[in-house]
């Protein structure tokens, strides 16, 4: 299997690779390479097979840093690693190893193969000198995962139409069979996106966008349990006034003094929140160091555009309010 050099030089280089964020089953949101976005996709549905959630305080993706302990770069800074549920499956150098991980699901991941039959995954659990069970990283090539993931191969649930729970969350640039049911079903309650051919792109995004309105549900392209559960039980068109998202009862939850309003330029405490909480939420920004620069502005951008608000990288009420009700 291939050595973390390996890894580096078939990757490199480090903190450039285009980045994707992934909303898990659980509602936590990983940032990963883009060439990796389906491997990891698969990892979550072996996850939500085992019934295993990771949770959004201890669980991320890409992050540009040096490896523990070393001077390299880390996997973290290429998008190839997530660590998941990091304080119930701590990192030891003593070598001793706890983990909240079910076994069988552990090696259901380390199964994942590409259609070509090529490795993916390595597991953190099972190194020589220490021990990092919250750790998965690819160990493909680039151009091994371009050949796509052997959906038939992994051990994910078959989703039940009776259970909205049981489907996957999809979004954009995601593939596999699941993504082929959520076409016919969107092209049956009268959304069409054709081809139909389990690549979730533009078209099956802006049919899920469509629905979403006609449904007055959340509108963020993403297919989660709303979504799933209006499609599977072919909810009618609904106005505003009946959506079962509570929009006005959201909005009530958010604090009563928001932070200022932050942009581009923008310095100081207000800033610094700000870029905690896009990374809390998956939304990659760099440093958090108070200051709003161009990587703060494409995390806040990709956060409006995920959540159906205005697209203008300002962070005024409205955009805050999101943020900090989740």
């Amino acid at each position: 299997m291939r050595t973390t050099s390996d890894l580096r030089r078939l990757w490199a280089p480090a903190c450039q690779n285009g980045l994707s964020v992934l909303l898990l089953h659980s509602g936590a949101r990983v940032s990963v390479a883009k060439a990796t976005a389906e491997a990891f996709r698969a990892v979550d549905g072996v996850m939500q097979a085992a019934g295993y959630a990771p949770r959004t305080r201890d669980t991320g993706g890409y992050n540009c840093r040096k490896i523990t302990g070393g001077t390299a770069h880390s996997l973290h800074a290429f998008g190839l690693a997530v660590d998941y549920n990091w304080n119930s499956n701590p990192f030891r150098a003593d070598g001793k190893l706890i983990t909240d991980m079910p076994a069988s699901m552990v090696a259901a991941i380390k199964a994942i193969r590409t259609k070509a039959g090529a490795s993916v995954f390595r597991w953190g659990g099972d190194f020589t000198r220490v021990k990092d069970a919250m750790h998965f990283e690819i160990v493909a090539s680039p151009r091994e995962l371009a050949a796509g993931i052997d959906w038939s191969g992994a051990e994910v649930r078959e989703p039940d139409p009776a259970s909205p729970s049981s489907w996957p969350v999809l979004q954009r640039r995601d593939r596999g069979p699941t993504v082929t049911a959520l076409q016919e079903r969107l092209g049956r309650a009268g959304f069409p996106c054709d081809p139909i051919d389990g690549i979730f792109g533009r078209r099956t995004e802006q049919a899920v966008r469509d629905f979403q309105v006609s449904r007055s549900l959340d509108v963020d392209g993403a297919v989660g349990l709303q979504t799933w559960t209006a499609l599977l039980t072919d909810q009618g068109p609904t106005l505003a006034a009946q959506s079962p998202v509570k929009v006005a009862q959201r909005a009530a939850e958010a604090p009563a003094k928001l932070p200022a309003t932050c942009k581009r330029r923008s310095k100081g405490k207000s800033v610094s929140q700000l870029q905690r909480r896009l990374a809390e939420l998956g939304f990659d920004c760099g440093e958090i160091d108070g200051s709003f620069g161009a990587r703060t502005e494409a995390a806040v951008k990709a956060f409006q555009s995920r959540r159906g608000l205005q697209v203008d990288g300002i962070v005024g009420p409205r955009t805050w309010a999101a943020l900090l009700v989740g």
